[in-house]
């Protein structure tokens, strides 16, 4: 079969097999090289984004082969990353795969089980998990997003199988506001086209609001984590430490509006759940069509599986122009307040922690919206003084505001103001 080789590099970080001791299921855990390089308290105030990563069909694919292939790219954008153990995705089981076999809803049982460990035992982030696959991992992973939307932030698949026969109609509504990405390649096996091509049109004829897909050309049957990445990446406002080199070389030879913007570098209009932006409130004028903002934060973890982490800090990013102090408990941290034209900004809010796990939070640069969660990012292109805003909304309904000013310079005129400012 091919494509079942992992020709990514492996990682710096510390790669381990664990098991699950509630189900005794095993895993392979992957925590990336700046994790592994942080002390306690220094893990406990950034996010970690976590990925699940489910395998092929074996002997073909396998945990282990998973989290290899993510070493890379974990180490990129400082995933944690975990390849739970299946039994279903066997050449001695059903496939194509037409019923939810006990191995299967085994396979799922386990798998919320090693989420809810690893979120236990590491500082990876509740409000951003990622499922994804390759190959016939597909059919799990796109039944954990349809069974499990307040554990799982977005999906994205890679050559992947799909079939709606484990799915449910009947609770879409739960993940209507999930990102899907759906990547499959131009001499991928068959039945993988096929597939892909039926789970496109299902969460388009289901409604889903932030549906993208790709078609890449020449590639087989092949891994292809990086694209997986850079989108979990755009949702989690997480952003690389170096270019991807791998997709620099990726061509698209079909895909829909969204999937191609993506793959373009353009992401960055998703749309956002009518909940959050009434409950948000941001503008005034009730126009949000133009400018979608980026689904940041996703679903929420359930309480009961967040193991005592009530002592935390809020996640913080250096602020290297801090905001006056007052008495509101919610501020604006930057990663610079300055800067010459095509500045990236990352941003996050600085409020209690238990806002970070149930408040609906709106950011805005000079009044249109731009994202939503906690943290986010923003390419600022134009010269001028801009004002990022977040208003939060906390789940008893109060709602809080803050400000900050971001002045981004003329490039050609940078030197001068510079000194005047």
């Amino acid at each position: 079969m091919v494509g079942c080789a992992v020709p990514q590099p492996r990682g710096g970080g510390a790669l381990s097999h664990v098991v699950e001791p509630s189900t005794q299921n095993g895993y392979w855990l992957y925590l990336p090289s700046e994790y592994v390089r942080a002390t306690e308290a220094e893990r406990r105030t950034r996010r970690w984004p976590l990925v699940v990563s489910f395998h092929g069909m074996k002997p073909f694919d396998k945990a282990h082969s998973q989290a290899l292939e993510w070493q890379q790219e974990a180490d990129r954008f400082g995933y944690i990353v975990i390849a739970p153990q299946l039994s279903s995705p066997d050449v001695l089981y059903e496939f194509p795969l037409r019923h939810r076999t006990d191995e299967f809803q085994q396979d799922a049982r386990a798998s919320i089980a090693i989420v809810n460990h690893v979120l236990a035992t590491t500082s990876a982030d509740p409000s951003n998990v990622l499922s994804t696959s390759w190959s016939s991992g597909g059919y799990i992973a796109h039944y954990m997003v349809n069974q499990f939307p307040e554990r799982f932030t977005c999906l994205a698949v890679r050559q992947s199988n799909f079939t709606t026969a484990v799915l449910d109609p009947a609770v879409v509504r739960r993940s209507l506001y999930h990102p899907v990405l759906i990547v499959f390649t131009e001499h991928d096996a068959p039945i993988c086209q096929q597939e892909s091509t039926s789970a496109i049109q299902w969460y388009l004829d289901h409604g889903y609001k932030n549906v993208f897909w790709v078609k890449i050309k020449d590639l087989g049957h092949e891994r292809t984590p990086d694209m997986a990445a850079d989108f979990f990446g755009r949702i989690a406002g997480t952003l690389p430490t170096r270019p991807p080199a791998a997709l620099a070389s990726r061509q698209a030879i079909d895909g829909n509006a969204e999937g191609l913007a993506f793959f373009a570098g353009k992401f960055g209009a998703l749309t956002l759940p009518p909940t959050a932006i009434a409950g948000a409130n941001a503008n005034r004028n009730g126009s949000f069509a133009t400018q979608s903002p980026t689904l940041r934060n996703g679903p929420r973890p359930l309480a009961t599986d967040i193991h005592e982490r009530r002592n935390e800090s809020p996640p913080a990013l250096s602020d290297m122009s801090p905001a006056t102090a007052n008495l509101s408990p919610l501020a604006i941290r930057v990663t610079s307040s300055v800067g010459v034209e095509q500045v990236m900004v990352a941003f996050s809010a600085d409020c209690p922690i238990e806002w970070q796990r149930s408040a609906n939070f709106l950011w805005t640069l000079d009044g249109a919206p731009i994202c939503s969660g906690p943290s986010g990012q923003k390419l600022i292109t134009g010269a001028g003084v801009h004002t990022l805003g977040v208003v939060v909304v906390t789940s008893d309904g109060q709602e809080h505001r803050s400000s900050r000013r971001i002045n981004v310079l003329d490039r050609a005129n940078a030197e001068v103001r510079g000194n005047n400012r």
